[in-house]
């Protein structure tokens, strides 16, 4: 099924662009979770400590170029270079 205009194709791609970013976005912040909680492992040596802390923050940063990335798609989107590309 076509979407009936440019413009509620447009929209449907936002969508799908958005809920992409979302789902990224979320599986990040469970993989910093579950990093963060190995950090709360008792007697756990130090050196391991920073590993995993360092690998949890790097984990929650990383939605950063997500959102930048969906930023520049959202541009794209509206320019209008993915149906040129298509024809």
């Amino acid at each position: 099924m076509k979407p009936k205009s440019i413009e509620e194709h447009k929209r449907k791609l936002k969508k799908e662009a958005v809920l992409g970013v979302a789902a990224a976005g979320f599986f990040q912040l469970l993989s910093a979770g579950c990093l963060f909680a190995l950090c709360l492992v008792p007697d756990l040596p130090q050196w391991l400590w920073y590993i995993f802390m360092g690998l949890a923050v790097f984990c929650a940063v990383m939605i950063i170029p997500g959102v930048l990335l969906l930023k520049g798609r959202f541009r794209e989107i509206e320019g209008g270079e993915l149906d040129e590309a298509s024809q």
